[in-house]
């Protein structure tokens, strides 16, 4: 029964932590560019927030969860096609949570500090540090159909 819980909690954090970066990606960043900018922008450091404590958390549970699920002795073990799978999905796994840790001190530090003043344009710093934080979540997000990929692998 605790095998099956252990599954439970790994597959609705990968749901929720990978569903909520497509849905962001597909949904509602570019539905966000249809309104106008100062209340999409207004909108956005509302959701981030809010996703990004959700998507750490998701990030933590897989984590803990994806140790208890691997087999012993299958960690870092290359000797077999599973255990190749197993050590690039691991290698994935932390490539996003590096790519996470850039997205807060890079981009979105560099847009606290740029934020543009009600009614005035948004600076050359301000869209640069936009535009980085669009790349590393893009990047983040295709790990992440990746990592799923190779899972699907390991059934």
């Amino acid at each position: 029964m605790g095998e099956e819980i252990i599954n439970i909690i790994h597959l609705l954090a990968t749901a929720t932590w990978l569903g909520g970066a497509i849905f962001m990606k597909v949904v509602l960043e570019p539905s966000a560019k249809k309104i106008d900018p100062r209340e999409a922008g207004k909108f956005l450091g509302i959701v981030a927030p809010r996703f990004s404590a959700v998507a750490w958390l998701s990030i933590i549970l897989l984590v803990v969860t994806g140790i208890l699920k691997t087999p012993s002795g299958m960690l870092l073990d290359t000797s077999s096609t599973a255990g190749i799978i197993l050590t690039v999905k691991h290698v994935f796994v932390f490539g996003v949570i590096l790519i996470g840790l850039a997205i807060v001190l890079v981009p979105v530090r560099a847009m606290k500090r740029y934020a543009p003043a009600p009614g005035t344009p948004p600076s050359e710093e301000f869209r640069r540090a936009q535009q980085l934080l669009h790349y590393l979540s893009m990047s983040s997000t295709i790990l992440g159909v990746l990592i799923v990929g190779l899972a699907a692998f390991l059934w």
